[in-house]
């Protein structure tokens, strides 16, 4: 074969050998591993990434703006278009709000990908300082950053929002399914000049925004209920407190204060505690608060009369091996029960609690709602601890008498201040007013659960006058106020330590309800640990007055107390104390001028039986004041609207 033709077999049979490798190679590229090379080029040329939508606003009862979403822009890089790293590192450190270092953008810059997060939802005014480096490699995204206008007010009520958007704690948490809406798609894709450019968020990839959720929380108030408990936290230098005010007619929770508190627009500059909505979530043993279960079971079930003597010995009783002392080492000896709760003798309230028995005590404390959750749409609400009679030792029913061995939240308290508030009808708080969409249409009512009776109106209406002793003449006397009759209890629990009790840590308190014979607003104050005084009449009861003076007098409450009933010259409100003037048996009691629930409570109290026609206030009664009484000791009443 001649040389030429041998060489050029010899140079077919190289270009077929070739053309069989690049056909190999074509069908492995396009047939065995083309799903390989799809997702390597689209991770090359394009990222996918979530629209998120606009977040819902929350409103406060009166539509005033506590948390709400505003425009912002997020800042991204394409690292493979930026010539030089360190020198754009450089450029964005300059500005001083992205607050970042050189060193740690351009260990972002120089991580070798396609793409990079500088940034997410930044101020306006901060990107807009950043585009006017023109940087080449650098890409805005615009979005939306969650604000919460009055800062720190409400704050452990509404929560915080995380950069992803994810609602992280209080009503941005609970309702977060409403208020965060549907996130959108959009894709950035990379040209053949390396640039980049989006498209989508439109159609089904477009994002749909949230709902808004109206609070029955009140701004006002509930800057006059964290500016009281402020005030008494700093100066008992306590560790925490926490503030409530209910409307007992409906529930509603006009403010709830937690101090500490936090700003939810710098949510991770504070510690986790401080974010805690403690008037839920935190539980403690309330004390002598707790003697409002006790007189009521007492009371409902025929074991006392508010006339009825006491015998509260020298100080102290004998449980057993233990002995319970009053508190202050006080003396009351044989003291009427009235005097009891108005004094808030221990020995008296075990005495009580002792005669109704752990079945029956039981049974109350369970219909107060101790011991299960509220129900209230906030996160992580705590049950307390009610043992199971069963658990009880042989101390038991003589501490619970008192407000010791059950764990309680400031919530289950002030839901149980309002039963005897509003008649013996225990109400669910609720803290939700309504969800609505974009267009203002109602889409959620929450179900508010239908009272539930504890108490009897009659009991209610007798606890209502010994409550209202209690600020009077009583351990609450710091919480009265000039122009309304309060109603209360006082409380000083000591802390629950190993092995017994502290003797220098209690938690302090003063749960009340004011105008006390029409109630608008039941209130707690609770402190945790206050310094320098141990007792809630000293501590808790003046920032209860702070708050409902305030706040009586922000809602227009007018004053509930007669001008004629008011002295000017005592030094303390002795002369709104609601101790009927005589005695049972000796003559008739003036009720005219009271309501019909105040003139039951007061002829109750005296041992009076009461036959009522009309409604409104006493206008006339038979037999007149200061006459005897008739054998069958029956008084007629005729009431009439406006008589006062």
């Amino acid at each position: 074969m001649p040389v030429s033709q041998k060489r050029l077999l010899q140079l077919f049979a190289f270009l077929a050998a070739w053309a069989l490798i690049v056909i190999a190679r074509l069908a492995q590229v396009q047939l065995v591993r083309h799903g390989d090379y799809v997702v390597k080029a689209q991770r090359q040329q394009e990222r996918t990434l979530a629209l998120q939508p606009v977040r819902g606003s929350i409103f406060d009862s009166r539509q005033r703006v506590l948390a709400e979403s505003v425009a912002a822009e997020s800042i991204y890089a394409d690292p493979q278009a930026i010539g030089d790293p360190a020198q754009t590192a450089k450029a964005l450190a300059s500005v001083a709000a992205l607050h970042m270092s050189a060193a740690e953008l351009n260990t972002k810059l120089d991580s070798g990908g396609g793409f990079v997060w500088i940034a997410r939802q930044l101020p306006l005014e901060v990107s807009a300082a950043v585009k006017a480096l023109r940087l080449p490699g650098i890409y805005y995204l615009e979005e939306h950053r969650r604000s919460y206008p009055r800062g720190m007010l409400a704050a452990n009520v509404v929560g915080y929002v995380g950069l992803d958007g994810e609602g992280l704690g209080g009503i941005e948490h609970s309702f977060d399914a409403q208020v965060r809406g549907r996130a959108g798609r959009i894709t950035l894709l990379r040209d053949a000049r390396r640039g980049m450019y989006q498209v989508g968020g439109e159609g089904p990839n477009r994002p749909i925004d949230g709902k808004d959720v109206y609070l029955t929380i009140d701004s006002v108030v509930q800057f006059i209920a964290e500016r009281a408990l402020g005030r008494v936290v700093d100066q008992y230098h306590a560790l925490d407190g926490v503030a409530i005010v209910m409307d007992p007619r409906d529930g509603r929770i006009l403010a709830m204060a937690s101090n500490p508190s936090f700003d939810p627009n710098r949510f991770p500059d504070f510690p986790p505690d401080a974010r805690k909505n403690r008037a839920v979530q935190d539980t403690y043993e309330p004390g002598s608060t707790f003697k409002i279960v006790t007189a009521s079971a007492g009371l409902e079930e025929g074991v006392v009369t508010p006339s009825q003597i006491i015998d509260c010995a020298d100080g102290y009783i004998q449980i057993g091996s233990t002995q319970i002392h009053e508190h202050g080492h006080n003396r009351y000896g044989l003291i009427t029960f009235e005097d009891v709760m108005t004094h808030s003798s221990n020995v008296g309230a075990i005495r009580v609690g002792l005669v109704l028995g752990p079945d029956r005590f039981y049974r109350y404390i369970r219909r107060f709602g101790f011991g299960e959750r509220s129900g209230i749409a906030l996160p992580g609400e705590a049950s307390g601890r009610v043992r199971r009679t069963e658990q009880w030792s042989q101390l038991s029913n003589a501490s619970l008498s008192i407000g010791q061995e059950v764990s309680v939240t400031p919530l289950q308290v002030v839901s149980a201040m309002a039963a005897v508030a509003n008649g013996g009808l225990r109400v669910q708080p609720r803290i939700i007013d309504k969800v609505t969409d974009a267009n203002g249409n109602i889409v959620d009512l929450p179900p508010v659960a239908a009272p539930v009776r504890v108490i009897s109106e009659k009991t209610a209406a007798v606890l209502n006058e010994i409550l209202k002793s209690v600020v009077s003449r009583g351990t609450g006397m710091r919480a009265a106020l000039a122009e309304h009759v309060v109603a209360g209890k006082t409380g000083t629990a000591q802390k629950a330590v190993r092995g017994g009790y502290s003797q220098d840590k209690v938690f302090v308190s003063f749960a009340g309800y004011v105008p006390a014979d029409r109630p608008r607003l039941v209130i707690l104050v609770m402190v945790d640990e206050p310094k320098g005084e141990e007792y809630g009449g000293t501590v808790a009861a003046p920032a209860f007055k702070e708050i409902a003076e305030s706040t009586l007098r922000y809602l227009g409450v007018p004053p509930s107390i007669p001008a004629r009933t008011i002295d000017v010259s005592a030094p303390t409100l002795a002369t709104f104390s609601q101790k009927p003037s005589t005695t049972a048996g000796s003559a008739v009691p003036d009720l005219r001028g009271l309501d019909a629930r105040a003139a039951l409570a007061r002829a109750t109290a005296a041992g009076f039986r009461i036959r009522a026609s009309g409604s409104g206030v006493v206008q006339t009664q038979q037999p007149m004041p200061g006459e005897a009484l008739p054998i069958d000791h029956q008084v007629v009443l005729t009431l009439a609207e406006g008589a006062r």
